[in-house]
C-alpha cells in the first residue's frame, strides 16, 4: 500500500478554511486524549493523522509518531501491528470516518454560495482547490489509495459525494439553465460532467504529472473558467 502512494493523484482537496478546522481537530484530539492505556489508541492515531500531514507517510517513521504521542514504538505496534497497519486505521478511523465528510460539507456549502456569477464563482473555486492542494495532499492520496483498494469504502465515500457535490452541482447548474445562463440541449449532468473533467483534470496535470512544468495558475485558472462558461453558454449568450 505504500508503495502506491508515490503514484496516487491528489485529486480531491481541502479547502482552506477546512483545512484549518482539520487542524484544530486534530490539536483537540491529541490534547484531549493524552493519557492512560485505553486512551494510547486514538493518541497515536491522531498523531499519525498530523505528522502525515505534515510530512508525508514515506517521510513519517513510528518512532517520529511514538515519541510525538508520547509512548513508544512498542506501545505503537501493540496497538497498530505495522505501519501498514497503522495507516489504514488513519484512513478509516480519520480520513474516512470525518476529515473527508467534513471537507465535502464545505464543497458543498461552496456550491451553495454561488451568487456573484458562474465564472467568478469557477475562478474562485479552483483557485481554492489549488491553493488547498498543499495543505493535505498525503491524507488525500491515501484516501484516493483507499477508494481504488477498497469496494466497501468507494461505495460510501461515493454516496457522500454524490449528496455533497454532484447533486448541489446539477441543482446549480439546472438553475442557471432555468435562468437562460447555460445552454439547454445538454442536459446539466452533461454539463457537470464537463466541469468536473476540466478541473480534476487540470489539478492532475498541475500537481501530479508536470508539477515542475511552467504553470502560470492565474492565467490557467481564467483560461479554465472562460472556456467552460463558453463551452457551456447558451445559443442566444
Amino acid at each position: 500500500m505504500l508503495s502506491d502512494l508515490n503514484y496516487i493523484a491528489n485529486t480531491i482537496s481541502f479547502s482552506n478554511d477546512q483545512a484549518t478546522a482539520i487542524q484544530l481537530l486534530m490539536s483537540e484530539r491529541s490534547s484531549a486524549r493524552r493519557g492512560p492505556a485505553p486512551t494510547k489508541h486514538l493518541d497515536i492515531l491522531w498523531t499519525a493523522v498530523e505528522l502525515f500531514g505534515r510530512q508525508g507517510v514515506g517521510q513519517t517513521t513510528t518512532r517520529q509518531i511514538a515519541a510525538a504521542a508520547n509512548t513508544t514504538e512498542r506501545t505503537l505496534f501493540k496497538h497498530f501491528a505495522s505501519k501498514d497497519r497503522l495507516v489504514e486505521a488513519v484512513m478509516r478511523e480519520a480520513v474516512i470516518a470525518q476529515l473527508a465528510p467534513a471537507s465535502l460539507n464545505a464543497l458543498r456549502q461552496a456550491i451553495g454560495e454561488a451568487q456573484d456569477g458562474l465564472v467568478a464563482w469557477h475562478r474562485s473555486l479552483l483557485h481554492e482547490r489549488m491553493q488547498a492542494t498543499g495543505k493535505a495532499t498525503e491524507l488525500t492520496r491515501l484516501l484516493l489509495v483507499e477508494l481504488l483498494r477498497d469496494e466497501t469504502v468507494r461505495k460510501q465515500f461515493g454516496k457522500q459525494w454524490q449528496s455533497a457535490a454532484w447533486k448541489p452541482l446539477v441543482a446549480l447548474l439546472v438553475k442557471l439553465q432555468g435562468e437562460n445562463k447555460l445552454r439547454t440541449d445538454l442536459d446539466a449532468a452533461a454539463l457537470a460532467r464537463m466541469f468536473l473533467s476540466l478541473n480534476v483534470g487540470h489539478l492532475v496535470g498541475r500537481f501530479i504529472l508536470a508539477p515542475g512544468a511552467r504553470w502560470n495558475d492565474e492565467q490557467d485558472i481564467a483560461a479554465i473558467a472562460e472556456l467552460f462558461a463558453h463551452g457551456a453558454r447558451p445559443a442566444n449568450g
